[in-house]
């Protein structure tokens, strides 16, 4: 898979980052996670994932990525792919301009731009949002908190001609991968 920019979004617990650790490890694309942006303002004011997030937070963490979509622009290959997470919510116009961004981004390099909606089950999302590792990556671990959050945010609306839709309840990581390059192939 080149020249790709693949966008998993999902809510909290729904694999979007190990499913995109699948696609990088079976093709040659670059990870860009949100928390990797997130996690530099997150460790400096100690998030913990429960704690509710100071006002402005979200606006520091726009200006770093910012840079790193720059950073693809402007010192990448035009050839290279991108697996990009997050969770967007409908009702945010800050989500709806992040996913504009990478929208821009995707068009302005050439790039075939693949935005993918991860959903899960009730129980897959329970058991997924409170494990140590989400912990240690400054991620949500309030269980009850992402559930009323799934509950009452819905997933920004995408109609994109290019989105694909994945339950990811019962389906292995990887499987889930291969189902997003063979899908992110036949576009091109």
């Amino acid at each position: 898979m080149n020249n790709t920019i693949v966008y998993l979004i999902g809510h909290f617990g729904v694999g979007k980052l190990t499913v995109a650790r699948a696609i990088c490890a079976l093709t040659d694309a670059r990870l860009f996670d949100n928390h990797l942006a997130n996690n530099v303002i997150f460790s400096l004011i100690r998030a913990d994932g429960r704690t509710p997030l100071p006002e402005g937070v979200w606006d520091l963490i726009g200006i770093i990525r910012d840079q790193a979509f720059k950073a693809i622009e402007e010192m990448t290959p035009r050839n290279a792919s991108f697996v990009l997470t997050n969770c967007l919510i409908e009702s945010d116009p800050r989500d709806h301009a992040a996913y504009e961004q990478v929208k821009a981004v995707a068009a302005r390099r050439g790039n075939v731009f693949v935005p993918v909606l991860l959903a899960a089950s009730d129980a897959a999302h329970a058991a997924r949002v409170n494990s140590p590792d989400r912990s240690e990556r400054l991620k949500l671990t309030d269980v009850e908190g992402a559930a009323r959050k799934r509950r009452t945010e819905d997933l920004l609306r995408i109609e994109h001609p290019n989105r694909l839709d994945l339950d990811t309840s019962d389906m292995p990581p990887e499987e889930a991968a291969r189902s997003i390059i063979a899908h992110a192939e036949r576009l091109k």
